[in-house]
């Protein structure tokens, strides 16, 4: 019984953080968010390979980051997919001139 018990009081609290938090893994690590609406949507995000695209995709997600006033995150991948895309052209013109 106390089993049961110790299950019922862990899953409450992975539901709570899992209703309350968003959990991102960047490019410094894990952190949590505090999301703006409560819900189960991007429980575990993982954002170091996120484009512009990504982030249309996840709004809630990039809201609740700006309100958490960890606008980092989304600085950070922002600049490596600036930094990624400005390789590439580099690159398309380095192969056009040969």
């Amino acid at each position: 019984m106390r089993q049961f018990i110790f299950g019922m009081i862990c899953g409450a609290g992975l539901l709570y953080v899992a209703m309350h938090f968003h959990v991102v893994r960047g490019n410094d690590g894990v952190v949590l968010v505090p999301k703006v609406s409560n819900n189960l949507s991007d429980v575990y995000v993982d954002i170091r390979n996120f484009e512009l695209n990504d982030w249309k995709e996840h709004k809630p997600l990039a809201a609740a980051i700006m309100k958490s006033s960890q606008a980092h995150l989304i600085e950070d991948s922002a600049h490596r997919a600036f930094g990624d895309s400005m390789r590439g052209l580099v690159d398309g013109l380095f192969q056009s001139s040969q």
